[in-house]
């Protein structure tokens, strides 16, 4: 009979050999099910692989779609090893976006555009902080479970957005869809690369990662969260204020969901929408933990996905592939990965029955 034994302790390459294999794995079964609907899993795998990085517009491309992922993962990281379940990083996004939009629709005359987009992005790291803020001190002062609350306000977040799209901030030119006027070339990111929608928003996203690895990694902070993520018990028999803790972690978190999304409002999409992206804060809960919560293996894990994200969206143009083939894909290769974690931390055994 075969069973998990917890392992002792987890061999450093194992880190690197069981991703690999599992992404494989994942590849091969999503291939065998585009085979079955009759489609050339080859034609599709290359045509990803392709549309995502045969080209460098088709690789800026990628870096745009991994841009927002690896703000949010950055921040999703501080509050994960604290072992604080963070589940709304979609709604906190959406409240970055919201926050950011309303200085550029409507408080941006006489304003340059260095001040302007400053305005944005402060506007929206704290309107995702604030939204981070109301679960934590549900948490801290009423021990209500911060899964339900951070779910619940995803939902909240996402009809505040269609109350906005589909009423007070609607373009009444839109022909009835819902989505607000264009930003004024003030709110609107520079483009690094001319031809490219490849923002400053990547340097933004990369800027993150450097301080939350030196949050982690070198400052007492990061000390606290990790002596938090070991025993909360220990932590504050220690002295470590674990409330304060987590009230940081997760206003970091926040902040940096909010920055994703006036990077893609401001941007790649210049107005506010209904749809901006928002699944960005659940692939996120996955790319961080297939990245270990190392902030820096993030980036490589963000443009894995972003690639499958834009080179999926490309393929339904070049092969007229449904889309819901590269979903389909990347769920398989989803699940793939992250089930593979389960081999970190046990090993299977094999038990004779008749002992």
């Amino acid at each position: 009979m075969l069973y998990f034994e917890k392992r002792q302790s987890v061999p450093r390459y194992f880190k690197v050999i069981i991703p690999i294999i599992s992404l494989l794995i994942g590849l091969i079964i999503g291939a065998i099910a585009v085979a079955i609907v009759g489609i050339n899993p080859l034609d599709v795998y290359g045509g990803i692989l392709s549309n995502a990085f045969g080209s460098w517009y088709a690789f800026s491309e990628t870096l745009v779609a991994a841009t927002p992922l690896i703000l949010i993962t950055a921040g999703l990281i501080v509050v994960f090893r604290m072992n604080v379940w963070n589940i709304g990083a979609y709604g906190q996004y959406i409240m970055g976006a919201i926050f950011s939009s309303y200085f550029a629709l409507f408080a941006s005359h006489g304003l340059s555009k260095p001040v302007m987009l400053a305005v944005m992005v402060i506007s929206s790291m704290v309107g995702g902080a604030i939204w981070a803020l109301i679960p934590t001190l549900l948490k801290i002062f009423w021990e209500v479970n911060e899964v339900i609350t951070t779910l619940l306000l995803n939902y909240i977040a996402l009809y505040t957005l269609k109350f906005l799209m589909y009423g007070p901030w609607k373009n009444p030119e839109s022909y009835g869809f819902p989505l607000s006027k264009t930003f004024p070339q003030t709110a609107i990111l520079p483009v690094l690369f001319k031809g490219t929608r490849l923002t400053v928003g990547i340097i933004f996203a990369l800027i993150a990662v450097l301080i939350v690895w030196f949050l982690i990694k070198k400052s007492k902070f990061g000390y606290e969260v990790r002596i938090i993520g070991d025993n909360p018990l220990a932590a504050k028999y220690a002295g470590i204020s674990v409330n304060r803790n987590i009230i940081i972690g997760m206003a970091i978190n926040g902040a940096l969901a909010g920055l994703a999304g006036m990077t893609e409002v401001s941007g790649i999409v210049h107005y506010l929408q209904v749809k901006i992206g928002a699944d960005y804060g659940y692939t996120a809960i996955i790319v961080a933990w297939i990245s270990y919560l190392d902030p820096l293996v993030t980036i490589l894990a963000s443009i894995l996905f972003g690639g499958l994200a834009s080179g999926g969206y490309s393929l339904q143009i070049t092969m007229r592939v449904s889309y819901g083939i590269v979903g389909l894909i990347e769920s398989i290769t989803l699940f793939s990965l992250v089930g593979a974690q389960i081999f970190l931390n046990y090993k299977l055994r094999w038990k004779n029955g008749s002992s």
